[in-house]
């Protein structure tokens, strides 16, 4: 017989490499469900780099707390100054309810690592069919993004394909914040425009306009953020308003690999700027009069704000943009520091906060029909198989999950492999 003790992931909150896969003998039976509540259990989970900056940014931002530590923690672990839990994006099922949503229910958001039941207080959005958001007073102050979530009733189609819940699992919010990038922030019709960061980022419309004369330089090309993005420059713009080139600059490691998507007309080095035999405008063979957008999605070692500086010598029209960060396992303090130092020395970059676009986004378009349009064209790519090479590598319990985390803070994973986990023993056959 199987053990039913749950099982969590816990880091330390000074370094997310020094992780601990910690059993909770005293967990159940589990505390009464208060009201307007569901109990989820994770049972698809997928790993990214983006859990690394949730633990890198988490007192920043609020994600330590999103699922505190349960109060059946051993007392080795129980210090929350020193301990934490991180959180990730996949599937979770219903085990209880005290609301209209039904026991069995699946729902995908923002859920917990590990196998203990979490417990949600929801308020069900009567203006879109399908959807709930997590209103209790520790997730108040958490990016909204984080806090509303997608659930589909018992023996829905939607939840009958394990391969399709992988890659929703790992791909769909990456999908959305380029999706955002692209469809708003990067906006062809001027009703559209939203600003990457917040209202008062100073944005404007000729920012984001995209034409024949301009070459979308993208940083870190071979991240699933990046990838979607490369992606939907190409294939989620009219005609007149894509760019004359789509160039990925990353690392020699990654390069094979990010030309065999063929979502980049041409893939470049990080260290080609610093080639003093060649001249770097004729390395990016860029047209009279040319505009020139920076999206970094994570350089390494500063080079988008390096390109950024030499490219400024002969461009005049350059427009930089962040979306996340270098990966690197910097204590708070360090990673404090380091994002003063960038706004005082990159003050023109405007770094996206994918949230905050979203919710421009729902404010311009209405929240029923911004997600109807976002999920219609998520499904759609999903169906055509939209980056070539990428495929799911599962694991089965917290034990993968463990090693996989650390193959991630190794460096390990290559950009081929979307790291998923089935942690719902019921479903591991369909695998």
């Amino acid at each position: 017989m199987a053990d039913k003790t749950p099982v969590i992931q816990v880091l330390s909150r000074n370094n997310y490499e020094e992780q601990h896969l910690v059993p909770l003998p005293n967990a159940l039976p589990l505390a009464k469900l208060p009201p307007s509540s569901l109990r989820v259990k994770t049972s698809i989970i997928s790993l990214t780099t983006n859990n690394l900056s949730y633990a890198r940014l988490g007192h920043l931002l609020g994600w330590w707390g999103v699922h505190p530590l349960p109060v059946s923690i051993p007392e080795k672990f129980s210090d929350t100054q020193k301990y934490g839990r991180i959180s990730g994006w996949g599937y979770g099922v219903v085990t209880e309810s005290t609301t209209t949503i039904e026991v069995g229910t699946s729902t995908y958001g923002y859920l917990p690592i590990g196998t203990l039941p979490v417990d949600l207080q929801v308020r069900v959005d009567e203006d879109v069919p399908g959807q709930f958001v997590e209103i209790s007073k520790q997730r108040q102050k958490l990016l909204p993004i984080y806090n509303r979530y997608i659930f589909f009733p018992p023996n829905s189609a939607k939840i009958q394909s394990i391969e399709g819940l992988g890659i929703d699992s790992l791909f769909q919010v990456l999908f959305e914040t380029s999706y955002l990038i692209n469809r708003y922030v990067l906006a062809w019709e001027h009703n559209n425009l939203a600003h990457p960061s917040n209202k008062d980022d100073g944005w404007t419309f000729e920012d984001g306009q995209i034409g024949p004369n301009t070459i979308v330089l993208i940083f870190s090309p071979s991240g699933k953020t990046a990838l979607s993005f490369a992606h939907q420059l190409k294939n989620g713009r009219p005609a007149a308003n894509q760019p004359r080139e789509i160039i990925g600059i990353g690392s020699d490691s990654s390069r094979a690999f990010t030309e065999q998507t063929g979502l980049y007309d041409r893939v470049l080095g990080y260290n080609d700027d610093n080639n003093n035999d060649s001249d770097l405008k004729a390395i990016l063979a860029l047209p009279a009069d040319p505009k020139v957008i920076i999206c970094d999605f994570g350089s390494r070692g500063g080079a988008g704000n390096r390109w950024a500086d030499n490219l400024r010598v002969f461009v005049q029209n350059i427009v930089q943009i962040g979306v996340g960060g270098e990966v690197v396992a910097d204590s708070p303090e360090v990673t404090l520091q380091k994002l003063k130092m960038s706004q005082t020395k990159t003050p023109q970059r405007k770094q996206v906060d994918a949230s905050s676009v979203r919710t421009q986004a729902m404010e311009i378009t209405g929240r029923k029909k911004y997600f109807e349009d976002f999920l219609q064209e998520w499904e759609s790519v999903k169906e055509n198989g939209f980056v070539k090479g990428v495929r799911l590598v599962w694991g089965e319990s917290m034990e993968d999950v463990g090693k996989g985390w650390d193959r991630l803070c190794r460096g390990e994973v290559g950009p081929d492999e979307g790291l998923v986990y089935m942690l719902d023993g019921e479903n591991k056959e369909k695998l």
